[in-house]
């Protein structure tokens, strides 16, 4: 796992771990241990990947090394494993020509710190914790990814994809007509809708690789993972079923409701900006349609 490092950068780490119970250089854009040493700690866990160390099977929802090596900054959080609770901080820098980040994690579980950051909830601080690296990437409303995860996450996506050749698909999807729902029954009555339909959307995702997120007001986007522009077809054809089969209550109201999608799959040299323009554009090529439509790449370039 240990890569070799420089002498400068050796020393630095020497300096850092007499002072951190972990210190690691990682690559989180290929989820990446590059370097670790933690014998402060009692825990022995696996580092194959950047998010083994917390025993999760996917990337971190809320990654600091994300947004330090993004901002180039350095950032502070909190996380939790085996009931032991860690402040970490993630420095951006530069090893072998490329951009890396040192995490620098303090086991502070039997540190006065605690109390004095989470006041009383002293019994719950991983519940604490969960909820506030949630804040950051959650959506209160709807639950679903916000728009600092899209803007973190998704250019990791691209570059991973790039390099591994692997297909990819972005969706846009919003009500038709929500904004009548709003005017004539009330933002109260819009908001259930809301959050019936990021339901719908979650429970259509598949695995660990897909992610949903709300964009804004009722438009939301969806990540496809190793799916082409048929594939991605075929799983928003049934979303759009899904939506109009289903039974939105609000209010002791009933309402039936549709949804236009604009499917876009990954091409070369695309950005993120790039790739959600051209989403956003099948999009409202299905509203102009009248709604309820589904509009794929494939089809957009023989209109």
């Amino acid at each position: 796992m240990n890569e070799t490092v420089p002498k400068n950068i050796a020393e630095a780490l020497v300096v850092l771990e007499k002072i951190y119970d972990v210190v690691r250089i990682v690559d989180p854009v290929h989820n990446k241990v590059v370097y670790a040493k933690h014998e402060k700690t009692a825990l022995a866990l696996d580092e194959t990947t950047c998010y083994g160390f917390w025993e999760n099977d996917k990337f971190c929802n809320n990654c600091i090394s994300i947004r330090a090596l993004a901002q180039q900054e350095t950032f502070v959080k909190f996380e939790t494993v085996r009931d032991r609770v860690y402040m970490i901080t993630a420095s951006p820098f530069q090893y072998k020509k490329q951009s890396h980040v040192v995490e620098m994690l303090s086991d502070i579980t039997d540190k006065s710190i605690l109390e004095n950051i989470f006041a009383h909830e002293q019994n719950n601080f991983s519940d604490v914790i969960l909820k506030f690296n949630d804040a950051f990437v959650k959506d209160e409303l709807t639950k679903l990814f916000n728009r600092r995860f899209i803007n973190e996450r998704l250019p990791v996506e691209i570059a991973t994809n790039d390099m591994s050749v692997i297909a990819a698909c972005l969706v846009m999807i919003d009500i038709d007509s929500f904004k009548l729902i709003n005017d004539n029954y009330g933002h109260i009555a819009g908001d259930e809708i809301l959050r019936q339909f990021a339901a719908i959307l979650k429970d259509a995702v598949r695995g660990t690789k897909d992610w949903v997120a709300r964009y804004g007001g009722d438009e939301f986007l969806i990540y496809l993972h190793n799916v082409d522009i048929e594939q991605a077809k075929k799983i928003t054809e049934r979303i759009r079923q899904v939506v109009e089969d289903y039974n939105f209550t609000t209010q002791k109201m009933h309402f039936k409701l549709t949804a236009s999608i604009g499917v876009s799959n990954l091409k070369n040299k695309m950005d993120m900006e790039a790739w959600i323009n051209d989403a956003d554009k099948k999009l409202y090529v299905s509203k102009a349609a009248g709604g309820n439509k589904v509009t794929s790449a494939l089809e957009s370039s023989r209109i």
